[in-house]
This record gives C-alpha cells, sequence and structure tokens, in this order.
C-alpha cells in the first residue's frame, strides 16, 4: 500500500534572495533553505536529506494574496477560482484534484482532509467524503494532534492525506529574527516550532509502522516581504521587519543603511516550499535535489505517486531527475 500524506504550511518561504542578512545577526530571513543549511531546522532537513528536495520552488501566478492554494490544490495557474474582494471564490471553481480522485478512482483513495474555510470550498481541497474543519485562527498543532492523527490511526486504510498549517501566515507583521521565548513572536521562532511539529508527523508514522509506505510531501503557498523595496514603501526601516504577502509580488532587496534599491531581485512571496520525501520513496531520489520548480507541479507529483490520471499544467517533479 502506498499513502500521500500532503503538509501545506502558509506563508513558509522556501528559499531567499542571496547574501541577505538579518541586521545584527548572521541569519537570513527565515526561510527553509537558509536555515537548513544553517542547521536549525533537523526535521525539515531529515526530510530534504533523505528526500527529493526542490530548492527554489516558485509562484509564478498571478491571484490575489491567497494566491498560492489554488495552485497547490488544482496543479495549473487558472485564476478563475482565485479569491478576490466581493467575488466568491467557489463559482466555476472546477473540479480540484481531491475532488476527482475520490469521484473517479474510489475503490483505491481513502482520503482525508484537515483545512478551514474556504480551502475546503469546491476548487480547493473539498472531497465529498472526511473533511475536517475548524474555525480560522486555530493552532497548527491542535489540527494534527487532536484531528488527523486520531483519524489516520481509525482509518487505518488512508492512502491521501492533506493537512493544512494556517499560523505561518499570521505570524507577520512582526520580527524576522527575535528573542522572544512565545513561538508567535517571530518568523525565526514560528519555523523552529514548525520543525518540531514535523518531526512529529514523521515520527507518528514510524511508530504506527507506516513510514515506509508513505510519501511525505511538503509545500507552501506563498512566503512574504521583508527586506526589500515594498517594506521600504511601507516605511519599514529596517530588514528585520515582514510585511505579509500583498501584491506587488515582485519587488528588490533594498539597501537601508543608504535608502535605495540594491537592483537584485527579492521577490519573497513568490519563493515558496517543495519537499518530496518519505520512506515509501524510491531510493533513486533519496538525497536528490532539483534546483527550480513551480508550485503547480505539487499535484501532478501527488498525482503520479498515486496513479491517478488527473490533468494539470503542471509536470511532476519526479520526471526532472536523471
Amino acid at each position: 500500500m502506498k499513502r500521500v500524506l500532503y503538509l501545506v504550511i502558509d506563508q513558509l518561504a522556501g528559499h531567499w534572495a542571496e547574501g541577505v542578512k538579518i541586521e545584527g545577526t548572521d541569519l537570513p530571513p527565515a526561510n527553509v533553505k537558509g536555515y537548513h543549511e544553517l542547521g536549525l531546522i533537523p526535521n525539515f532537513s531529515y526530510l530534504i536529506e533523505n528526500g527529493l528536495w526542490v530548492k527554489r520552488p516558485w509562484n509564478k501566478g498571478q491571484c490575489d494574496t491567497t494566491h498560492g492554494m489554488k495552485y497547490l490544490a488544482t496543479g495549473s495557474y487558472d485564476d478563475r477560482g482565485c479569491y478576490e474582494s466581493g467575488k466568491p471564490w467557489y463559482l466555476e471553481a472546477g473540479e480540484a484534484f481531491f475532488e476527482f480522485a475520490k469521484k473517479y478512482h474510489q475503490e483505491k483513495i481513502e482520503i482525508g482532509v484537515f483545512s478551514n474555510s474556504p480551502w475546503l470550498a469546491k476548487g480547493y481541497f473539498y472531497t465529498p467524503v472526511s473533511m475536517h474543519g475548524l474555525i480560522s485562527g486555530y493552532q497548527d498543532e491542535v489540527m494534527l494532534m487532536d484531528l488527523a492523527f486520531p483519524w489516520m490511526e481509525r482509518v487505518s486504510n488512508w492512502n491521501l492525506v492533506h493537512i493544512y498549517f494556517p499560523v505561518m501566515d499570521s505570524v507577520s507583521n512582526c520580527p524576522s529574527y527575535g528573542e522572544g521565548s512565545d513561538p508567535r513572536s517571530s518568523k525565526h521562532s514560528y519555523i523552529l516550532f514548525l520543525d518540531k511539529l514535523v518531526g512529529e508527523i514523521t515520527g507518528f508514522l514510524k511508530d504506527r509502522g507506516i513510514w515506509d509506505e508513505t510519501y511525505f510531501v511538503v509545500a507552501s503557498d506563498h512566503g512574504y516581504h521583508l527586506g526589500c523595496s515594498f517594506a521600504a514603501g511601507k516605511g519599514v526601516r529596517t530588514n528585520n521587519w515582514c510585511c505579509d504577502h500583498p501584491a506587488p509580488w515582485d519587488c528588490e532587496v533594498w539597501d537601508f543603511e543608504n535608502d535605495r534599491s540594491t537592483g537584485a531581485y527579492s521577490g519573497g512571496p513568490r519563493r515558496i516550499t517543495f519537499i518530496l520525501s518519505g520512506g515509501a520513496l524510491d531510493e533513486r531520489y533519496r538525497g536528490k535535489t532539483l534546483e527550480e520548480a513551480e508550485i503547480i507541479d505539487v499535484i501532478p507529483t501527488i498525482a503520479e505517486l498515486l496513479d491517478v490520471p488527473y490533468e494539470s499544467q503542471g509536470r511532476s517533479i519526479l520526471r526532472g531527475v536523471p
């Protein structure tokens, strides 16, 4: 039996512009690649070192600030379902991967979805069976420990589970690095907390004896603005202040000392995370890296792992490995 556990972490930057350091530290802005290379996130690093890691995955779509979830659910840059103020996101949203997989492959797909509105709507992570939602603002560990883990133990034949962690998205308009003990006090503190939750998931799968039959996919919808022309335009005077992820997403690294652009590309909101790992991953992919991929490549990769013939614009990253 093969299983896919698909974890989406909101606003988790997967990489950053080269050479950017938080003032007064040797740290880059909180991101997976930079923190992995510094040895700060051992559980993410375990997945990277034993999996197939995309060093620089990108969100190249044009939806508004919630842009990435549509692409992570469908594998396509179809803007008809993008959220806009005053526009119902569920109209003409189409049939996304999870609904398609259950509808046309009922005999082999047992799905569990753990998320919140609006991502439980059609065109996102809707499925006709087994959706579990909490109101916005829930803690990531509550969804994991109180809902997802008990369900996976109870429904032992699951083979496709999606878990959504929203909290990193709310850790914004705050420092990237801070010394506070509260995980929500800075991006730095929360990425370390997320690493512990990733370790909990890996440990759960191993303790239940299903690690070797599970593909563990970690992805994010977007990153965030920091140390860039967008932040400077908002009046920020330091490269240690997160400014969420509104448009424009294409921006430049800012020289705060001289109060000017460096001309180097920043684009923090487009810098996503994509890791394919797990005990089920074939040995030929372990410890391998791809330099680049796109957010729309996540769903076709999952479709290939589960042998579901789902059509999308993206391309499975398995086909990019020599």
